[in-house]
């Protein structure tokens, strides 16, 4: 209720005090509507505003301020700008909280601006990590383990002792980018990134563009950094121009002519996991993680049967075992649950084959230098699966067999809804495409008699 309108003077206020048996009492200022001082019965004084919005029943009480901070004249003032609003029907606590929601909007822009790149690109890494746990996503739609580790390698700050080897390890092709802020990445910094670091790795340079494009694509289509960052970045012609060019996949691949050396070369390595495994490889098809996970409830010898993790169908696929990958596989150490077995390997299978293929290419002569010292391009462990479905037309393989053994999608009606070959029938094809492969390799070898799958049908070519 308001009532005691008296003029605020500097002397009234400090004189007025509580009633006594009340535990506030209340003061109302004559010259200026809706200014009230409140004095409570431990001696404490505030200026306040009072007064009905918008119609309503009930007044709305604001409180201004302490007597010892605000003056009469500020306190009049603010009174009579609180009233301006509330006579337009305005509630001022309704713009106080979106003065502070706009200020907290402001310091949270402010703080994001810090945000560095590895701080949101391990977020990044734990997004993609979350995918890969949901088996409701398809595959093609999520990582694999080898995408997340390269990712991880190529973002790595280096200076780690190798487990094989006395030297460290080098920092990652996009370790360079993980310190600086989201809000300094523009075009211009990736170029001269990519411009240096394809000077000495050329394609890390361009793996670790398109890792870094795809992180960046993430971010643009999240408010809390697309807010902050150059979503145009990594759009930019002459930084895409700075990029190496992928190496052509149609040389990624053994010719006929290398499978001796080859071969010769692969054997005469001193590991048996590591010449069982690249071998593995080029005849069957595989995928590489596909082999490398192998295991030995895998492997069905008395029927001739490969059970191998497929990225395509989630059940996987069977693939014949043929006679001489048999011998190979039966020569192995029985470790542990893994055919390709490591004893010095974190997961205790055969992590890293692509060292001991470089090596044997190197043995094999197939690694050449130009006049400027420049070495060619190896071939890759995929070069192996290629190689494959290259060499499977020298023994007139069909192309349906090809994809069924080597684990590619169905591309024609026919092949994706009426085929079913049973596995004796890739049996032949596969087991005569081996024979070839040995016989260009120079290897000689008699399979076993007696198992369905062990014999060579036809001639060669």
């Amino acid at each position: 209720m308001i009532a005691k309108k008296v003029n605020f003077t500097a002397g009234r206020v400090d004189g007025f005090e509580c009633e006594k048996g009340k535990q506030q009492s209340f003061y109302w200022d004559a010259k200026t509507p809706s200014l009230g001082l409140r004095v409570t019965a431990t001696g404490k004084k505030t200026y306040i505003f009072e007064s009905r919005i918008g119609g309503a029943l009930s007044p709305t009480r604001l409180t201004i301020g302490d007597t010892r901070t605000y003056t009469i004249n500020q306190a009049q003032a603010e009174a009579t700008r609180l009233k301006a609003l509330t006579d337009q029907g305005i509630d001022p606590r309704e713009l106080v909280k979106a003065k502070e929601k706009q200020a907290q909007a402001k310091r949270a822009e402010e703080k994001s601006k810090e945000l560095l790149v590895s701080e949101v690109w391990n977020e990044y890494l734990e997004y993609q990590k979350d995918k890969m746990t949901r088996p409701h996503i398809e595959r093609g739609k999520k990582w694999g383990a080898r995408h997340l580790k390269d990712h991880e390698n190529l973002s790595q700050a280096g200076g780690e002792v190798r487990k094989r080897s006395k030297e460290k390890t080098k920092a990652g092709v996009l370790y360079p980018l993980m310190s600086m802020r989201m809000a300094d990445i523009n075009a211009d910094v990736l170029k001269d990134w990519q411009k240096l670091e394809a000077s000495t790795r050329a394609n890390n340079a361009r793996q670790g563009f398109e890792m870094f494009r795809a992180f960046w694509r993430w971010c643009a289509i999240r408010p809390e950094f697309a807010r902050i960052i150059d979503v145009n970045a990594v759009e930019s012609k002459e930084l895409r121009d700075e990029v190496p060019s992928r190496k052509s996949k149609r040389f990624d691949v053994l010719d006929r002519a290398q499978l001796k050396p080859w071969f010769k070369a692969v054997n005469s390595l001193n590991s048996k996991v590591a010449k069982a495994y690249l071998q593995a490889v080029i005849l069957t098809g595989a995928r590489r993680e596909e082999m490398a996970n192998l295991k030995w409830v895998d492997v069905d010898f008395q029927w001739g049967a490969i059970w191998l993790k497929d990225k395509v169908v989630e059940e996987g696929r069977k693939i014949p075992l043929t006679p001489y990958l048999k011998s190979l596989i039966e020569s192995l150490p029985r470790r542990n649950e893994w055919v390709f077995s490591s004893p010095t390997s974190k997961e205790g299978r055969y992590a890293d084959p692509s060292v001991s293929h470089y090596r044997v290419q190197e043995l094999a002569g197939l690694i050449s230098v130009d006049a400027n010292g420049e070495k060619s391009p190896p071939v890759t462990i995929h070069g192996l699966r290629r190689t494959f479905a290259s060499l499977a037309e020298w023994v007139e393989m069909p192309v349906g067999i090809v994809a069924e053994i080597m684990g590619h999608k169905p591309s024609a009606t026919a092949e994706k809804h009426y085929k079913s070959r049973p596995l004796e029938l890739l049996g032949i094809w596969h087991t005569k495409y081996e024979a070839w492969i040995l016989e260009q390799a120079g290897i000689e070898f008699k399979p076993q008699e007696g198992a369905q799958l062990l014999k060579v049908v036809g001639g060669t070519n």
